[in-house]
């Protein structure tokens, strides 16, 4: 079975939450039982080349990503976690990751201005990604905030590519931590059609790409740090996640079940 993993974190490259830690183990872990692996980064400015022995994927190269009317080039890089037989890809593009931080400038501990434009295109640049490879996922299995918009895309923009059209999209809340909402300005950046119920994906006025992810998912799933933070918005979209939770062991016993069930529906 094939899974995709899209996550903004990943011990020991990036690390905001405690994701980052799970992701360390939890796929290479599920590698180990015969399942095949594909995890998709950001390239950040943070991440350096030389100490994680990154280099660059030459058949990938050229990949092309539109956020509004841009359009936006992308280079495949990859790398091996440490003590482990499981590589990541990340996405590598300067204008939007070059910088050091992930998501807050560091000199005012505020969101980036773009961040908007940047998540899009770490979002759009997963799914093309996949297409160049010519690998067809079993499931994409999307991580927290920053993979939120994944399940939309698939499901709206992305909706008529064969690559996806019998792939089961999971959005894993592993913690309800957000690190922005956004204006109206988002839809150019993602190019929806004008009849997209813009409304469906808003909290408070604004786009939440939480909620984008719980409403677009084929499958919600909560992790360790989920209490009952979002109860409120799963009654509002008719979703029971499914809670799988423990130690990281446990956690890929459960996610090696949990995967095959879901694939056979």
């Amino acid at each position: 079975m094939k899974i995709l993993y899209a996550a903004a974190e990943i011990s020991p490259f990036a690390r905001l939450t405690n994701t980052a830690d799970l992701l360390r183990f939890l796929p290479a872990s599920l590698q180990d039982k015969g399942f095949e692996i594909r995890i998709l980064l950001p390239k950040y400015g943070s991440i350096n080349d030389r100490r994680n022995r990154l280099h660059e994927v030459i058949r990938l190269a050229g990949i092309e990503v539109t956020v509004d009317d841009k359009v936006e080039s992308l280079k495949i890089k990859v790398a091996s976690i440490p003590n482990a037989k499981l590589q990541v890809y990340f996405l590598d593009n300067d204008t939007y990751f070059k910088r050091k931080a992930l998501f807050n400038d560091p000199k005012t501990d505020k969101p980036y201005a773009d961040n908007a434009e940047r998540l899009v295109f770490y979002n759009k640049g997963i799914i093309e990604t996949i297409k160049r490879l010519g690998w067809i996922p079993d499931i994409i299995h999307c991580h927290d905030w920053a993979a939120g918009l994944i399940p939309m895309l698939c499901k709206t923009v992305y909706k008529n590519e064969s690559n996806f059209s019998n792939t089961k999209v999971v959005y894993n809340l592993h913690n309800p931590i957000s690190h922005g909402s956004f204006d109206d300005e988002i839809f150019r950046f993602l190019g929806v059609d004008d009849d997209f119920d813009r409304d469906s994906i808003k909290t408070d006025g604004l786009v939440d790409p939480i909620r984008a992810g719980l409403k677009y998912a084929d499958h919600v799933v909560t992790g360790n740090d989920m209490r009952d933070e979002l109860s409120t918005q799963f009654g509002d979209l008719g979703i029971e996640a499914e809670k799988i939770q423990g130690s990281p062991a446990d956690i890929s016993t459960k996610f090696a079940e949990y995967y095959k069930r879901i694939s056979e529906v």
